[in-house]
């Protein structure tokens, strides 16, 4: 495992039929049986079951949830999942959801990573097959490249995105889930990001699009890295 990377998810949505996000995530009702286990596989289900990419930090997805029976929209299903918790949902744009704790109550926790440690993400482990070590250098990848460009440097910014990789593990397609509240940053990321390299191809079946979530005030950037962006 990976402490010390982005939160990303193997994006679940891709096999299921195109429909509005809102309905995926309001309208949209599916039947839950899950038991109690750690809150992190209760999120990965629900995000499977509802086709959308539910992302999380790592001592977030390590709490233990009780169980969930019903039928429930994605939505309706993490607000009981989550009730008592002091945990928020934030939808991105209709294809992700960020559950994540309010400031004022993290302030006090542990210093967030800047992503979700590689095998603790939905997705990294996918019928029957562990992708975490290849989605370890995805983020490793992820965190270079923008430590090394001043103007998308992580740190202080949350943002979701999407990436996908071609058959040798370069980015062909990026897509900002939400914002990190200035256009120019999610300008830069987006340069920064478009055709970057991991540096190996990715495995066979692994889900694409890879979601990430860059978390703020966990990452800490090399000083060399720190180049003009």
């Amino acid at each position: 495992m990976c402490p010390e990377a982005p939160a990303l998810a193997a994006d679940a949505a891709q096999a299921r039929p195109a429909s509005a996000p809102a309905d995926r995530l309001a309208g949209e009702r599916h039947d839950y049986a899950l038991p109690a286990q750690s809150l992190g596989d209760s999120l990965e289900a629900i995000g499977h079951v509802a086709g959308v990419a539910v992302l999380t930090e790592e001592r977030h997805a390590r709490r233990r949830a009780p169980a969930l029976s019903g039928r429930y929209s994605a939505l309706e299903a993490l607000q009981v999942l989550l009730a008592g918790s002091g945990l928020r949902i934030r939808q991105t744009d209709g294809a992700a959801i960020v559950v994540y704790e309010p400031a004022a109550s993290a302030a006090s926790a542990t210093p967030a990573a800047p992503v979700v440690a590689a095998g603790d993400i939905p997705g990294a482990r996918s019928r029957g097959t562990d992708f975490s070590a290849y989605v370890g250098q995805v983020q490793k990848a992820l965190l270079r490249t923008l430590c090394g460009n001043a103007s998308a440097r992580p740190g202080a910014y949350r943002l979701a995105l999407q990436l996908r990789l071609d058959d040798g593990g370069q980015v062909t397609r990026l897509r900002l889930l939400d914002t990190t509240g200035s256009a120019r940053v999610d300008a830069a990321v987006t340069r920064a990001l478009q055709g970057m390299e991991v540096g190996a191809a990715p495995p066979a079946g692994m889900p694409q699009p890879v979601s990430v979530l860059l978390l703020p005030g966990g990452a800490n950037c090399p000083a060399a890295g720190r180049q003009a962006g």
